[in-house]
């Protein structure tokens, strides 16, 4: 009767311990899981945006966006400044990660993410504040800027710099009274 009494007992130890493996990778995989989510999933959005825009997919483009974004701007005005902006920079090359800034604060999580695009008629920088949402990190607004950007033209109503040739701000949406004139980047 010991022996199986002994038996019994090794066989819930082994068990338990084997319930509390189980339970701490889940945990340790959950938590892994909710770092790549929180950092990667930004720069998904972000780069799914680029790759659609280069490649003249504006509708899709469009979908990466938060509703405070399309709020602001419709699928047309979207696609204005889009173009503009593209037929200012040319195709890009290339895009890399230039900057994170990762915020979590009032239970929101949000991101400011800077790519260095690399273009046909020089280099800028896209600027992307994104946000965490049920639906998963979505774009809630975007701006590019030329490097060297002081001597750049600046938009009267937001401040930001605008790309040449530019119609609209990237930064506000605000139509430009003149177009900056279109000139070789520096």
């Amino acid at each position: 009767m010991a022996e199986n009494d002994a038996k019994s007992w090794m066989s819930c130890l082994g068990w338990g311990c084997l319930a509390v493996v189980v339970l701490a990778i889940l945990g340790i995989g959950g938590c892994v899981w909710l770092a790549y989510r929180s950092g990667t999933g930004a720069h998904a959005s972000a780069e799914l945006y680029l790759q659609a825009v280069d490649g003249g997919r504006y509708e899709e483009a469009y979908d990466q966006l938060g509703s405070r974004f399309k709020e602001e701007r419709d699928l047309d005005d979207f696609v204005a400044f889009e173009e503009a902006t593209r037929k200012g920079l040319g195709r890009c090359a290339s895009w890399r990660l230039a900057g994170t800034s990762l915020n979590r604060e009032s239970g929101r999580s949000t991101a400011v993410l800077t790519y260095r695009l690399d273009c046909e008629h020089g280099s800028a920088d896209a600027v992307f504040n994104i946000e965490d949402t049920a639906e998963g990190w979505l774009i809630q607004g975007i701006g590019y800027r030329e490097p060297g950007a002081a001597t750049l033209p600046t938009c009267p109503s937001c401040g930001e710099i605008v790309p040449r040739g530019a119609k609209f701000c990237p930064s506000c949406g605000a139509a430009l009274a003149e177009p900056t004139p279109a000139g070789p980047s520096e």
